[in-house]
């Protein structure tokens, strides 16, 4: 592969990675926004509250999306550790 070819992937990863960055500090808001615009209840004051509320919703969402963002940081590092000779 050439040079520019090399710079052009290293370009791309780079970008992979400051979007990834941006997802893992602010991809948890974005299921809180929606349980704010669907006023599902983000408060809990027991189990019980929990169970029949669609708060859980929420928790599962925000886990989600916790795990997509730890993804996408170990897909960044893959491509790097590929990259490098």
């Amino acid at each position: 592969m050439t040079d520019a070819g090399h710079k052009q992937i290293r370009q791309r990863i780079a970008l992979l990675e400051r979007a990834s960055g941006l997802f893992d500090r602010f991809g948890v808001s974005v299921p809180l926004a929606i349980a704010f615009l669907n006023r599902w209840p983000t408060e809990i004051k027991s189990y019980q509250d929990l169970v029949t509320s669609s708060a859980w919703k929420v928790f599962l969402s925000c886990a989600l999306y916790e795990l997509a963002a730890f993804a996408l940081r170990r897909a960044v590092s893959f491509a790097r550790a590929g990259l490098d000779p």
